[in-house]
């Protein structure tokens, strides 16, 4: 039985097609969502470090807040559109790690998640998606 689906968005094409399957598969379970969009933290390559003003950084990386904030919000938006019951989680961390360790403590029952996020590399699936199929402790369910 699923209860629980825990739905990881980042506002890339893959991420809106899971919470549009998880959506689906809540309504016919009946069971709760908890919308979750991770905020990476922003890296730069060493040399760049001793340039940018630790005030540039700390812009970017509230610039970065302000998007995932807004991925957030428009996939809230979907989801209310259902009778579900819908919850929503901002973090911050590297994605993989807080999506796993959010399901983890969570107590959900399945996690879905979009195969490619936003980064653009050449694999069959995203490093994210990849490394939480790999090393979750509940049911992944990955959508193209």
């Amino acid at each position: 039985m699923i209860n629980k689906i825990l739905v990881a968005v980042d506002g890339s094409d893959h991420a809106d097609r899971a919470l549009s399957f998880a959506l689906e598969l809540a309504n016919k379970y009946s069971a709760k969502i908890l919308l979750l969009t991770v905020v990476p933290p922003v890296f730069l390559p060493i040399p760049s470090l001793n340039i940018m003003k630790s005030q540039a950084l700390s812009d970017a990386s509230i610039e970065l807040e302000n998007v995932f904030k807004a991925v957030l919000s428009r996939a809230e938006e979907k989801a209310k559109k259902t009778n579900l019951k819908v919850f929503t989680r901002l973090e911050k961390g590297n994605p993989d790690e807080v999506i796993i360790e959010t399901a983890k403590t969570g107590n959900f029952d399945i996690i879905v998640v979009g195969s490619r996020g936003l980064g653009h590399r050449d694999y069959a699936l995203g490093s994210v998606s990849s490394r939480v199929a790999d090393n979750a402790t509940c049911p992944v369910l990955l959508v193209k």
